[in-house]
């Protein structure tokens, strides 16, 4: 099926179909098996596993990574054909298809990496769980459309995998549906992120229109050809304006973006392995994916002719990326829920990612997709193996576990260290790549403060994200144990699910460890983005205009971001660590002039009561009112009309019977009662051939005496 060309496509297709065999296999047998058959979507997330590592090796040692490989059945396997059958080329064709490229590879990688691991925590942290075996059913399917995401080669295909990516963030969310609040939360996300799918699926359409196809080399040679500079805008933005920011609503639901990232912290209602899946390397980083596919469309013509960065949908994803990742971290200030405070450091951090593509830098904003995944996963697992030996999600019940729990503790400050940004784990690498290119963005365009905002969001949020992350970090690991009961209880968790958390360990330190790597990864992924669409002259002027400036700027962004890891961490240890001079004083309280900031915060912003008002008080006064509009005036409208024509066609219908039916049937009564007569004249009745004699007689004396009668008075001479 696949000749030597499309080899890396055949390989991609078998990394698909893994999981969903372990699935098919779970959900039908596992209950049977031994062990519930937790082995079987865990060896077949193993051999993806392999084979994305051994194509990521293959990247690794290319000059510009792999060369991109396409693969779509003949035209006879298409799934939408339009056009004559016999035509060569359809009007409009749709097949699945599969691409592999630098981009997709680096996707498979951490995806397939994330989910292994996860499965391999979860044969611990889940057992002796209730429905045991249909959480790994589940978790297999997850990872089945996630990865059928990554590769397809077209839009619509990874439409119906982002949605079935939703559909099982639904059954793992509410895997607990016995609780009222899972089934809640599960709700809440499958809806909220069905908002943001209403955007995608209206670009979706407004893309097959002009571009005439969902292919993505031929969305993008719309672009360049002009296709759609005739189209017809709205509001003083062009008609791909709109639909790029049709397209990133699809994104804002899915990545957790404000304002409809309120799901995303619900989700913590689904098992803590769920909300490493889930936060880390699948769900929340399609959208991020999706921003990164489409660059040269959101971009626009100028991305292949001329200056991209002045792109109107990319300013609003940057806007919002940046205003999402300082948002969600002064809500994170306030969380006692461990698993809540991850939850909003993951918004925050996913507003850092698509930051980074909003400025321009697909490179670093997926550069940190990729160590997010690792050391978010760590610190979720992390979590959860906490949760696992003091049964509490709350951080006032902790304290004193380091001596406790050794590995974990190690382990999650490594995570810690890592997202805080210390210099030469991962996550200030690659922090460090997207506030060097916001910088450099704001001093190109050099055109007001607005291009600036999102430099100010990010060096804010990074203070602020040491000092939330060391907050959780002292208040678990340090001081006296706030729980004396769980804290006796409280043990190292089984290798099953320490083995995952060194191994995360281990890549949230050597992903970001050697800046030679994140140097290798902007090159690679930069050649992606520009080498296969032919960019040239001032694009790419302008591209590499960006990059020197960030060159420039790139140790007095350094520089900041040190000097705010080291504040931060300082802060948080004099407030939080025994030995903080400050440890153990309540600053906010009531009547101190910071507790309103705090319950502001502590409130999410109100955002969430917000939008209930919105939904049960704006959207429902309107729905009254638009209902009450619709009976009176457009009901009444009608119903008027109705009435009169009933009356016009009861008069019709009148007129009908009586004059036009009347006449027609007295006519016909008519020659019935003649014809009745007739008849009597052939009966064969002897006695009435007498009658008719006497009549036709007497006729003939009465005609007989008018002639005569006429004569006599000279009528013929007249």
């Amino acid at each position: 099926m696949f000749d030597p060309e499309h080899y890396l496509c055949g390989w991609a297709l078998i990394i698909l179909i893994c999981p969903l065999i372990g699935f098919t296999i779970q959900i039908f047998f596992g209950k049977k098996l031994p062990r519930q058959g937790d082995w079987i979507p865990t060896t077949f997330m193993f051999i993806p596993m392999c084979i994305a590592t051994w194509m990521m090796v293959k990247l690794l040692g290319g000059e510009t990574g792999v060369e991109p490989q396409k693969w779509t059945p003949e035209l006879g396997f298409n799934w939408i054909a339009v056009g004559p059958e016999e035509a060569k080329q359809q009007l409009f064709s749709l097949s699945f298809g599969i691409l592999v490229d630098n981009l997709t590879i680096v996707m498979l990688f951490v995806v397939t990496l994330v989910a292994f691991l996860v499965h391999l925590y979860s044969m611990g942290y889940m057992k002796g769980e209730v429905r045991y075996n249909r959480f790994f059913a589940y978790l297999g399917l997850f990872s089945f459309s996630m990865l059928g995401l990554c590769i397809t080669s077209n839009l619509l295909f990874l439409f119906m995998f982002w949605e079935l990516v939703g559909l099982c963030s639904y059954f793992l969310i509410g895997f607990y549906f016995e609780k009222h609040s899972a089934q809640c939360a599960s709700i809440k996300a499958f809806m909220t992120t069905r908002i943001g799918d209403m955007g995608f699926l209206i670009a979706i359409l407004m893309i097959a229109s002009v571009a005439g196809t969902l292919e993505f080399d031929g969305i993008f040679e719309s672009v360049r050809s002009g296709a759609w500079n005739g189209q017809a805008g709205w509001l003083g933005l062009s008609a791909i304006t709109i639909a790029g920011l049709a397209l990133f609503l699809g994104p804002i639901g899915k990545s957790g973006q404000f304002p409809l990232h309120i799901w995303l912290p619900d989700a913590m209602e689904g098992p803590t392995p769920v909300s490493a899946l889930i936060h880390a390397a699948t769900m929340v980083a399609a959208g991020v994916y999706l921003v990164a596919r489409m660059f040269p469309f959101l971009a626009g013509q100028p991305y292949f002719s001329g200056d991209y960065f002045s792109s109107d949908a990319l300013l609003v994803v940057a806007l919002v990326g940046g205003f999402t990742a300082f948002f969600a971290a002064t809500i994170a200030f306030t969380q006692t829920d461990i698993k809540k405070v991850l939850a909003y450091s993951t918004v925050s951090q996913l507003g850092y990612m698509m930051l980074a593509l909003g400025v321009g830098s697909v490179s670093a904003g997926l550069y940190h997709l990729t160590t997010h995944a690792f050391f978010k996963a760590l610190l979720f697992l992390g979590s959860g193996s906490v949760i696992h030996a003091v049964h509490s999600n709350e951080m006032t019940k902790m304290g004193g576990l380091a001596k406790k729990m050794p590995i974990t503790h190690w382990t999650f400050l490594i995570a810690c260290l890592a997202i805080a940004g210390l210099p030469g784990l991962s996550g200030f690498v690659s922090k460090e790549a997207i506030l060097g290119n916001a910088l450099a963005y704001g001093q190109y365009k050099n055109a007001g403060i607005i291009h600036y905002l999102p430099f100010a969001f990010g060096i804010l949020t990074a203070g602020m994200t040491a000092f939330y992350m060391f907050r959780l970090y002292f208040r678990i690991f340090h001081g006296k144990p706030q729980d004396e009961e769980a804290y006796a209880h409280a043990h190292e968790s089984p290798p099953s699910m320490t083995i995952p958390l060194c191994v995360l360990a281990f890549l949230a330190v050597v992903s970001g460890g050697f800046v030679i790597w994140g140097a290798w990864f902007t090159d690679r992924v930069n050649s992606e983005i520009l080498a296969p669409h032919g960019v040239v002259g001032a694009a790419e002027v302008a591209f590499y205009d960006v990059a020197h400036i960030a060159h420039d700027v790139h140790y007095g962004v350094m520089a900041m971001s040190v000097t705010a890891f080291l504040v931060a961490v300082g802060g948080a240890f004099c407030f939080f660590h025994p030995k903080g001079f400050l440890y153990g004083r309540e600053l906010v309280r009531p009547g101190t002039p910071i507790w309103p900031v705090y319950v502001f915060c502590k409130n999410l912003w109100y955002v969430n009561p917000f939008l209930v008002w919105l939904a049960l008080r704006v959207l429902h006064t309107c729905h009254v009112i638009c209902g009450y509009f619709d009976r009176k005036v457009i009901d009444g409208f009608v119903n008027y009309w109705g009435t009169i024509c009933q009356f016009t066609t009861a008069a019709a219908g009148t007129v009908d019977y009586w004059g036009v039916d009347g006449a027609v049937r007295g006519i016909g009564n008519l020659c019935m009662s003649w014809g009745r007569r007739l008849r009597r004249l052939q009966t064969g009745l002897l006695q009435e051939y007498l009658y008719a004699s006497l009549y036709l007689s007497g006729g003939v004396v009465v005609v007989l005496l008018v002639l005569f009668y006429l004569f006599q008075n000279d009528w013929y001479t007249h």
